[in-house]
């Protein structure tokens, strides 16, 4: 009789936590489900003013219409991306803050040593929102016309021809140098302190090559300052359908991009992540974003948590390959 009791107690204890549990679970899917409550804060780890910052600001206009709910854009650049990254990595898992990336996060974790954070285990992929080829494009004085020309040329002329970047470690400047392993030729990099002075570089012939968005460099070669070479796609590109891609001219499986996407800390309610993804997906086929993007170089994607998890895997994997071969460290 006397073990009755604490067996009774033990029952007891089980359905009061079994209770809590539901109640718990239950609470997390009712909040899940009417979020946001308050406003919620989109962390652009780069200046304002720059592309990654412009499509943010675009996108989160039409989200905050979308959930009826203010996205207030946090500019917090630093460390190439680095510090504002970090910052949302320490936030609260409730949606509240979350982190509006470039391709660069997909770099980061080859390139930058020490880091304070795990991309992959720190933060969960929303959605990957926008993605747009580089344009390999050439100084007027360089002979080659096309991808199969230059790679020609290069392998004539060893450590002749030299392609700029806008860093060590951008995304441009490992374009080149998934280019330059892909062909097996001798070019040299050239660094400078932003895509600006690449381009006037570029125009000066004293670099010969480089890769670019299509909204700055479509203009240049229309002025005849700069020529189009290829596309970093697989197939052509809607801005300019007559130009061969990379890969159908000479470097099968070639592809480059720059892309943007929406990230949350880890552990953030997969019932939140859901629900921004399909608000992202549904704001990316409005006609006007569409169009907004289009003058930028850039495709909408829209894509799920899942697809955007494995998309950014493969690029980190990609990029360390790149890096690891090209031997390339931070200043």
């Amino acid at each position: 009789m006397k073990t009755q009791a604490p067996l009774r107690l033990v029952r007891t204890l089980a359905a009061v936590f079994s209770a809590c549990l539901f109640g718990f679970s239950a609470g997390a899917q009712a909040a899940a489900g009417d979020y946001p409550q308050s406003p919620v804060k989109v962390i652009v780890p780069y200046a304002a003013g720059g592309g990654t910052d412009l499509v943010a600001r675009l996108i989160t206009a039409k989200l905050s219409d979308k959930l009826n709910q203010r996205m207030i854009v946090d500019n917090r650049p630093g460390g190439g991306g680095s510090l504002g990254t970090e910052l949302v990595v320490r936030s609260p898992n409730d949606g509240y803050t979350l982190l509006f990336h470039s391709g660069t996060l997909a770099i980061d974790p080859s390139f930058k040593k020490n880091l304070p954070y795990d991309v992959r285990k720190d933060l969960i992929p929303i959605s990957l929102a926008v993605s747009g080829p580089f344009f390999l494009v050439g100084s007027p004085a360089l002979p080659a016309k096309t991808t199969a020309e230059l790679i020609a040329y290069a392998r004539a002329n060893p450590k002749k021809i030299n392609f700029g970047s806008p860093g060590i470690g951008s995304s441009v400047h490992l374009a080149g140098e998934l280019f330059k392993s892909m062909t097996g030729i001798d070019i040299v990099h050239v660094p400078y302190k932003g895509a600006a002075p690449a381009l006037a570089g570029l125009m000066a012939n004293d670099i010969q090559i480089m890769f670019d968005l299509i909204s700055t460099s479509k203009p240049l070669a229309e002025s005849g300052k700069i020529k189009l070479i290829g596309v970093g796609k697989i197939g052509r590109s809607a801005d300019v359908p007559t130009l061969p891609s990379i890969d159908e001219s000479g470097l099968p499986g070639y592809e480059s991009a720059v892309w943007m996407g929406l990230l949350a800390p880890a552990g953030t309610p997969r019932q939140i992540v859901d629900k921004l993804a399909v608000s992202i997906k549904a704001v990316l086929e409005m006609p006007d974003v569409k169009a907004a993007l289009r003058v930028q170089g850039l495709d909408t994607v829209g894509s799920t948590p899942d697809e955007f998890s494995k998309f950014l895997a493969r690029d980190i994997e990609r990029y360390a390959k790149v890096i690891r071969d090209a031997k390339i460290e931070a200043e």
